[in-house]
């Protein structure tokens, strides 16, 4: 009888399937694994939170609340977790109470080691946690971690910063708050928001220094924290950017009258947004010689720009809704009808 396995091709083609058959089982083993220890993981989670949760809600309400345990090593995660669920969840005398007792059962020490030596997860919320015990000790390696290409990291460093140190950390952040494109303007601007005052002193003293390329960040950031800019530098900024997007953010950030030459200049611009702006700021800030410009862009190629202008001569104090309708029943143009129309009908309700 031929024996199948002296051929080298089939015995190799053996040795592989037994392999595989291996591999296999072996994968299987190591899911079934992995499962039995999530869910004991879990369970033990949620045994940690039923214990745990009343002796931390009791920490914050109680004037006298019960001695809590000792925390065991391997719990300390959990606790991290609860912890900073309810700093999150809180403001005000709270946080501090729940402050002192993290350092009591030393989660600052373990929250330092979970940022040096922890994976990814583990030192985000060592990061977390750092930044609501205010860390002074934490904040080289925070500032490390907030230089980083990990996006979310790196932003949450520059929170726990904020947070730590106002002050010191705007002026060190600042120029990466500029630069750090991967950055969202609004997260940004959630955190500023405990820095409001530094982060304006900041932009005032810095934004006629900073790169012009840097300049529309630097707005848009003050707008979203509803900052303003000094007279001076809101006009050199309009008198001397180059860029489209900036002229837009600078527009959107003028709030003064004595602005108006300034802005007029730009009411034909390729830009559409720019005409926009333009319009708007016409609306809050024009005079009686403005109305023409405005007019005029109810006829622009752009439904916004006709939109802001019909709106803005809408607002204007010495023209207004009246004033509109007799402009309606004068204009022939089917844009313009159609845009005054949209307008007057927000004001009045549909035209008969």
């Amino acid at each position: 009888m031929l024996n199948t396995f002296s051929d080298p091709y089939l015995a190799l083609a053996f040795d592989i399937g037994i392999a595989a058959v291996g591999m296999t089982i072996l994968l299987a083993l190591v899911i079934i694994y992995l499962r039995i220890t999530m869910r004991r993981n879990a369970r033990r989670e949620a045994e940690f939170i039923a214990r745990w949760r009343p002796l931390l809600l009791e920490a914050l309400y109680e004037e006298t609340p019960s001695p809590v345990p000792e925390l065991a090593p391997q719990d300390q995660l959990f606790f991290l977790k609860l912890w900073t669920y309810l700093q999150e969840s809180l403001r005000g005398p709270a946080n501090d109470r729940l402050n002192g007792l993290a350092r009591q059962l030393r989660c600052d020490a373990a929250a330092r080691g979970f940022l040096k030596k922890g994976n990814r997860s583990e030192r985000l919320l060592a990061i977390l946690t750092l930044g609501h015990l205010r860390d002074e000790a934490s904040w080289d390696a925070l500032a490390l971690q907030a230089t980083q290409a990990d996006r979310l990291a790196s932003l949450q460093a520059a929170r726990a910063l904020i947070k730590i140190d106002p002050l010191r950390g705007t002026e060190w952040l600042f120029p990466m708050l500029l630069n750090r494109r991967d950055w969202d303007i609004a997260q940004i601007a959630n955190f500023l928001g405990e820095a409001r005052q530094a982060f304006w002193l900041q932009l005032a003293n810095n934004i006629l220094k900073v790169d012009q390329g840097q300049w529309t960040r630097a707005l848009q950031l003050a707008d979203a924290l509803h900052l303003q800019l000094s007279l001076k530098s809101v006009r050199f900024i309009l008198e001397n950017c180059k860029s489209a997007a900036t002229l837009v953010a600078a527009l959107h950030l003028a709030s003064d009258a004595k602005l108006l030459p300034a802005v007029r200049y730009f009411w034909q611009h390729a830009d559409w947004r720019v005409r926009v702006e333009v319009a708007r700021f016409l609306g809050s800030f024009g005079e009686e010689d403005d109305i023409g410009l405005l007019r005029q862009s109810l006829h622009d190629e752009q439904w916004w720009v006709r939109y802001q202008a019909a709106q803005s001569l809408a607002r204007l104090p010495f023209f207004g809704p009246q004033q509109l309708s007799l402009l309606r029943q004068q204009t022939t143009d089917g844009l313009a009808i159609g845009m005054l129309d949209h307008v007057l009908a927000e004001y009045h309700g549909p035209m008969a």
